[in-house]
């Protein structure tokens, strides 16, 4: 393998992230070499935090307030890391998983900064 770049390794490594294997298993297992996987690895998850921390590239998702009643249990609530979602029952599945997303990768982020 020669001198790939950052667009080489964005492709190899994108089934990385959720995969839930060791750096060592991946790279076995896709056939890459351990020590430039691992460096992409770190070039890569930095280069993700820095997008989170800019409020740039932040995208705002528009979320209608929730009506509730007393006596309607029809939605969900949510309670991640001190952060409640309410959910009303039909609320547009994308937009929440979207917001979820979000919240995961601020979590993961705030996490690797430790």
């Amino acid at each position: 393998m020669g001198r790939e770049g950052r667009d080489y390794w964005e492709a190899q490594l994108s089934e990385y992230w959720d995969s839930g294997l060791t750096i060592q298993e991946y790279s076995e297992l896709k056939e890459l070499p351990y020590e430039s996987t691992r460096r992409w690895i770190r070039v890569l998850q930095k280069a993700r935090q820095d997008d989170v921390s800019d409020p740039e590239s932040l995208e705002l998702v528009e979320i209608k307030p929730l009506q509730t009643n007393a006596n309607d249990n029809s939605g969900i609530r949510l309670l991640i890391d001190g952060i409640e979602i309410a959910v009303a029952k039909g609320f547009d599945g994308t937009t929440l998983s979207e917001v979820l997303n979000l919240l995961k990768r601020q979590s993961c982020s705030a996490s690797a900064a430790r």
